[in-house]
């Protein structure tokens, strides 16, 4: 499992702050890294848009990142001006969680593959 975590800035109330959804394909490749967004808010709290401050290195894990904050909320109460205009900074962190159960040995199959 991959687990992808949204670091929390001081003093942020956020309502609503999701972590990016993992295709399973994006856990198959191993992606891993950090996206540091700047994530421009209107004065509900609300995210009105997102840039990429330092990539991933990774588009795909970028964009996922990109797509969870659209659907973020902070508290109206904790909205600042500069929030507005320059944005807010975050970071989002997407690590392996790690593995559950044991593995199968080497040239093994799993029982529901057997016959």
């Amino acid at each position: 499992m991959m687990v992808a975590l949204p670091l929390t800035t001081a003093n942020a109330k956020w309502l609503e702050k999701a972590s990016p959804k993992m295709p399973y394909g994006v856990y198959i490749e191993g992606l891993q890294g950090s996206v540091v967004l700047s994530m421009t808010l209107d004065q509900g709290g609300h995210v009105t848009s997102t840039r990429v401050l330092k990539t991933s290195g990774s588009p795909v894990l970028d964009q996922l990142a990109q797509d969870a904050a659209m659907k973020w909320r902070l508290s109206a109460d904790a909205v600042i001006p500069s929030d507005l205009t320059q944005g807010r900074v975050e970071k989002i962190v997407f690590v392996h969680a790690p593995p559950h159960g044991k593995q199968l040995p080497p040239n093994s199959q799993p029982y529901w593959a057997s016959r």
